[in-house]
């Protein structure tokens, strides 16, 4: 007899959660939202936020704006966005190392990436370059081989960050070297120490790169990545050298595990009529980088292969990431 009762009553509370939901997204946005980033100012990530969310701000109708959480790898910003409200009000702007790269590293991590976050829209992609120092001998990466295979771990090259630590564990495994890996706190004192001599070489990427070799102080080697970039036309693969590393990295925003969907898809709707705006392509470009255009389903379908994908790298690799 309660059955009878129960069944209409928590069907109609389905439907008013539903129509709840519904309500929710069709208002969104009627406050601003924020968007963590888990860099610091000026990073490429912060840049690409700050872009995106001003056009946001105009095409939505409320204010969108960065707040940046630096420290712990990502880490620090990650997690406060994963604990954040599932309204659609805090946002997360992550990048390969934090989102793919520290938890299968074995980093300490209170969040999940893959189930604490709902994917909404990619910002950017942008290739590794191995760039050498004037004052090494390497004009080629035949020359870097043949040097670290000379005498294994003495050639020095640095390293900012998790993605960049993976691609060079991975270099070493395709080309069978073993290089002196060098862990620094930033891009700049890495260039500073690369252009100085203090230093063989570093993983960067392609504006930061073509900025000191076109003025003629590094060298530019290789690039990772399928294919060559158009803003450094001359510069080969690694992949075309005979060394497969299709390794990129990208920037992307997040939300909350949880975040209606319908607010999701405004959000990745939103997000990819920005990333047409001629300004916004002319800026990725002069950078070296670019985007795809993902609806927000073959978003998600694009960051379960990268789970999987970047799983396996970490783990061929042997790469391990401290706190």
């Amino acid at each position: 007899m309660r059955s009878r009762f129960i069944a209409p009553l928590l069907g109609a509370c389905l439907a008013a959660f539903a129509l709840g939901a519904a309500a929710q997204a069709d208002k969104y946005p009627s406050k601003p939202v924020r968007i963590i980033v888990a860099f610091p100012p000026g990073s490429a990530t912060d840049v690409a936020a700050r872009r995106v969310a001003a056009k946001l701000t105009n095409e939505l109708g409320q204010s969108f704006f960065v707040e940046n959480k630096p420290g712990a790898f990502g880490n620090i910003g990650g997690e406060m966005a994963a604990q954040a409200p599932k309204d659609g009000y805090t946002l997360f702007a992550g990048t390969t190392s934090e989102m793919a790269i520290n938890k299968p590293g074995g980093m300490k991590m209170r969040f999940d990436p893959a189930k604490d976050f709902a994917p909404v829209a990619l910002l950017f992609t942008s290739q590794p370059v191995l760039i050498a120092s004037n004052a090494s001998k390497f004009n080629t990466v035949a020359d870097l081989v043949a040097a670290a295979k000379a005498k294994p771990g003495t050639v020095n090259w640095s390293q900012v960050n998790a993605f960049q630590q993976v691609v060079l564990a991975t270099f070493e495994r395709v080309a069978s070297v073993n290089l002196n890996v060098v862990p620094y706190k930033g891009t700049a004192l890495a260039m500073n120490d690369v252009l100085g001599g203090q230093i063989d070489g570093m993983v960067g990427y392609p504006a930061e790169a073509m900025v000191q070799v076109n003025a003629g102080k590094a060298k530019a080697l290789a690039l990772g990545g399928a294919k060559r970039n158009p803003f450094m036309p001359n510069t080969p693969t690694l992949n075309e050298l005979g060394y497969p590393l299709d390794l990129v990295v990208w920037g992307a925003v997040f939300a909350p595990t949880g975040t209606p969907t319908a607010i999701v898809e405004q959000l990745n709707r939103a997000i990819v009529a920005a990333n047409r705006a001629p300004d916004i392509k002319e800026a990725l470009a002069k950078t070296g980088s670019e985007v795809q255009l993902f609806s927000a389903s073959e978003f998600t379908a694009f960051m379960n292969n990268e789970y999987v994908k970047w799983d396996k790298v970490v783990k061929d690799g042997n790469v391990k990431l401290s706190d």
